[in-house]
């Protein structure tokens, strides 16, 4: 019996830690969104023209406090991943999509979804949008691909939380 339970506790934990990597990524009926929740000294309003100004987005608008805004084609930054070897899909595609920033006082919510790899002409035509689903969820839409818990969540993870965090300004006295 204490085998039994050890055992048990042992896959529970294991499995548990699969997970992890895919903390901030989501997938309901099938579509995979990524969502977090970040804390910042700015206001509303500052947070809305740090991601106006930014050069993100092509789309952008702020409608019932909230910005809703389209996310132009993104490259990995290969140097950032601290990743040997990184799968070519995630490499020799861009990332883009639907992004809707939720406001509050001194925090706001990232929701990224309808995510697109746009083909740079390597492995995709240039230009040409693929959902983020057909590479990384079963045909059936209920899990994701085994492959994908283990490299390119994790750097897709890195990389989206850096685009949608902003900075703290540091300060020059000491």
């Amino acid at each position: 019996m204490k085998y039994l339970l050890i055992t048990l506790t042992l896959i529970t934990t294991l499995s548990l830690n699969a997970q992890k990597s895919n903390d901030h990524f989501v997938l309901e009926e099938g579509k995979v969104s990524w969502q977090k929740v970040y804390e910042t000294k700015k206001t509303k309003e500052e947070i809305i023209t740090h991601f106006k100004s930014s050069g993100l987005f092509k789309l952008f608008r702020v409608d019932d406090g909230k910005i809703i805004a389209t996310l132009r084609p993104q490259q990995i930054d290969r140097t950032k991943t601290g990743i040997a070897s990184i799968p070519e899909i995630v490499l020799k595609t861009n990332f883009a999509g639907t992004v809707i920033i939720g406001l509050k006082e001194e925090k706001y919510r990232v929701t990224y979804k309808d995510i697109l790899l746009v083909g740079t002409g390597e492995m995709i035509k240039k230009g040409e949008k693929q959902k983020f689903e057909k590479h990384y969820v079963t045909k059936d839409g209920t899990a994701y691909r085994p492959f994908f818990s283990k490299k390119p969540s994790p750097i897709y993870n890195q990389h989206f939380n850096e685009l949608f965090l902003i900075e703290v300004e540091k300060k020059d006295e000491w």
